[in-house]
């Protein structure tokens, strides 16, 4: 059975399924609707839940073995599955698990955005036809504005329409970073303020907190320095890796795409295909001075080894891996880093 992401809620108080799908490349949206079934599953009185984070190298025989056997602590268990990447072992394995479903246990089933070919193969509709798939969308640019008055609401902060508007404007669509911004707004005003662009503006000048964005500007101006020390205060703060991690994914992927435009157009043409603004221009123009096709490929390479130890697999510490990129975006590349050990 498919359901929205919004008629989740809903299908969780009715009952609860022997199998949760749950698709999308939104980190924010993903999350919560995963919460929401962890949280059902405790209504349930399931109270015993096991974590697998399955990669390429992963054992699928560990979780069919425990999904075979009976629990020592609880009579149900929560199985709670994360695939960052699908490939023919995993899909084969989860036709296996698909035939030995039970109202024993329940499966959390966390896979990246699949596509409409994946969603007929014969092992996804198996398990779609046992309990529920969630596939979640991203949200449109000029739905933004109401989702973000909408999630005010539950912070139980009123925003006017162009409050909502500035806000989207700075998170650039990222609902992680949109959120923060709201939850800042919440502690800085308070419960049942009501807040108009002004009051957004305000908040931002008289913060002396930094933001993801000064770190864009100082990564892509090469002044590692001052970089270095705002990524220090952003994790002081205690913003979440992952939204730092979309922040560096974000530019070395902008210059990677520039780079590849310029093979056939001027630098200007290509930032407008990027749709850079033109006051932002100067900042790619000098960042572009610094890297090519060894570099970006490279920090491409290492962001991916600190988004697998930020999901909890192997892979350098998330702080020490952002201040290597901070060193590797200002042009300074490590001495040694993981990728060059064999």
């Amino acid at each position: 059975m498919k359901v929205r992401a919004d008629q989740l809620i809903q299908q969780l108080k009715k009952n609860l399924a022997p199998i949760y799908i749950i698709s999308g490349d939104d980190v924010l949206l993903c999350q919560e609707a995963a919460d929401s079934i962890r949280k059902a599953a405790q209504h349930h009185q399931i109270d015993e839940r096991l974590r697998f984070v399955a990669d390429a190298q992963f054992d699928w025989q560990d979780v069919i073995n425990e999904n075979q056997s009976l629990s020592l602590f609880s009579s149900r268990r929560l199985f709670d599955i994360q695939i960052d990447k699908m490939g023919e072992k995993h899909s084969k394995a989860l036709a296996q698990l698909g035939q030995s479903l039970s109202e024993d246990n329940t499966i959390l089933l966390t896979l990246p955005k699949i596509d409409a070919r994946t969603q007929k193969a014969k092992w996804f509709t198996q398990l779609e036809s046992q309990g529920v798939f969630v596939q979640i969308w991203p949200i449109e640019a000029n739905r933004l504005p109401a989702w973000v008055q909408q999630r005010a609401q539950s912070l139980d902060l009123s925003l006017t329409r162009d409050a909502a508007s500035v806000i989207c404007e700075r998170g650039e669509g990222n609902l992680l970073a949109l959120s923060q911004e709201l939850e800042k707004l919440a502690l800085l005003h308070g419960q049942g303020a009501q807040i108009d662009a002004e009051k957004v503006v305000e908040s931002v000048a008289d913060s002396s907190r930094y933001s993801i964005y000064d770190l864009s500007d100082r990564l892509l101006m090469g002044k590692a320095k001052d970089a270095m020390h705002c990524l220090n205060q952003l994790l002081g703060e205690g913003v979440e890796p992952s939204i730092i991690l979309w922040l560096f994914n974000r530019e070395v992927q902008t210059l990677a795409n520039l780079l590849q435009s310029m093979q056939s157009s001027s630098f200007r043409q290509a930032c407008q295909s990027e749709k850079i603004w033109d006051k932002r221009v100067p900042f790619y123009e000098s960042a572009m001075s610094r890297h090519n096709k060894v570099t970006l490929p490279y920090m491409q390479n290492y962001l991916a080894l600190i988004d697998k130890s930020i999901k909890g697999l192997e892979g350098p510490d998330s702080a020490t891996g952002f201040r290597n990129l901070v060193m590797m975006f200002c042009g300074y590349k490590p001495t040694c880093t993981e990728l060059d050990i064999p």
